[in-house]
């Protein structure tokens, strides 16, 4: 049996989850509540083996993902989210899940989860798997184009600065660097990005995450 923890922040919705699970002999369920700041530590030192975290009844669910994921690296996530936040769902694997489930999910689905999450492996409802894996996909391929870019640490704080729309003349002051210097690193910043105007510089890094 796996010792579980339910995290949910809306009543009704958190006695359907003990309801659900409490069904099933392969969960020691071991409580079913909201997020609280001193729980992550709790469930590390109680040994629970699986963390089961509703995305959608909690103010900030990546920071609790996070939370869980420092307390413990042997202590599974398994984060419920809506189908179509596949946004969500991807900041949260980032953020520490093992899995990733549906408000359309089965028990038969929180089952292999978790028996694939304790096994070591990951596990994305087949609903939004496809949509998951090319955000994915999309993601890597900003990232390897962003370190193909190899901007140095001048052209990183002078293009942060242009993304929060200053003028050459504040970033000069803002780096205590001569605006023909600005001038030079906006014009190389426009080579590598293959922009025509600084406009462009930012809406690719942008893009990039730059």
């Amino acid at each position: 049996m796996y010792r579980t923890m339910v995290i949910c922040d809306h009543a009704f919705t958190r006695a359907g989850f003990e309801h659900l699970i409490s069904s099933c002999e392969s969960f020691d369920l071991q409580c079913a509540t909201a997020f609280t700041p001193e729980i992550p530590d709790t469930c590390a030192r109680d040994k629970v083996d699986v963390v089961i975290v509703d995305l959608g009844s909690l103010d900030q669910p990546m920071k609790t993902l996070r939370a869980f994921r420092k307390s413990s690296e042997t202590m599974r996530i398994l984060a419920y989210c809506s189908e179509k936040g596949i946004d969500t769902a991807v900041e949260a694997l980032d953020a520490g899940a093992s899995g990733i489930l549906t408000y359309t999910s089965e028990l038969t689905d929180l089952c292999m989860a978790v028996r694939r999450v304790m096994n070591g492996d990951n596990y994305v409802q087949p609903d939004m798997a496809m949509d998951i894996f090319a955000k994915l996909r999309q993601a890597e391929a900003k990232r390897k184009e962003a370190e193909r870019l190899r901007l140095t640490a001048r052209e990183s704080q002078v293009v942060r600065h242009l993304m929060q729309g200053m003028t050459n003349g504040q970033i000069s002051v803002e780096l205590n660097i001569s605006e023909k210097t600005v001038k030079h690193y906006v014009g190389s910043l426009k080579d590598k990005f293959g922009a025509a105007n600084r406009l462009e510089v930012v809406l690719e890094a942008q893009r990039l995450g730059v």
